[in-house]
């Protein structure tokens, strides 16, 4: 599956693959599947906030270092588009502005295309 987000004024090309969750543990030495379930807890506690709310419902996760794995999960995405992007931080430091919930939404359907199976 392929998506397309805007980051900070850039498009970003998105690829989720077979081999996404294989790069996932290479890349940042952790389980896929287990950091894919934080961030569905992550995911269920934005859409249940109340508007206007997001941030003040996920100030534990910021705290324990959970939002943190969403940086993870973009980049792996976008490094699986393009073997040529830079590493995690430099890759972050290139935009001038890096707001992950505006593209949640995109992020979770490349998430659920890696663990689902298309019926035909």
């Amino acid at each position: 599956m392929e998506k397309k987000v805007i980051i900070g004024g850039k498009e970003v090309r998105l690829v989720s693959s077979g081999a996404t969750p294989i790069f996932y543990k290479n890349a940042f030495k952790a389980d896929f599947f287990e950091d894919f379930g934080e961030i569905m807890e992550i995911a269920d506690t934005a859409s249940k906030a109340k508007k206007g709310q997001e941030m003040k419902a996920l100030l534990p996760m910021f705290k324990s270092g959970q939002i943190a794995k969403l940086y993870n999960f973009m980049w792996v995405y976008a490094k699986n588009a393009d073997q040529s992007i830079k590493p995690l931080d430099e890759w972050i430091e290139s935009f001038d502005e890096f707001p992950l919930f505006d593209f949640l939404q995109e992020l979770m359907d490349l998430m659920m295309s890696s663990i689902t199976t298309k019926k035909g």
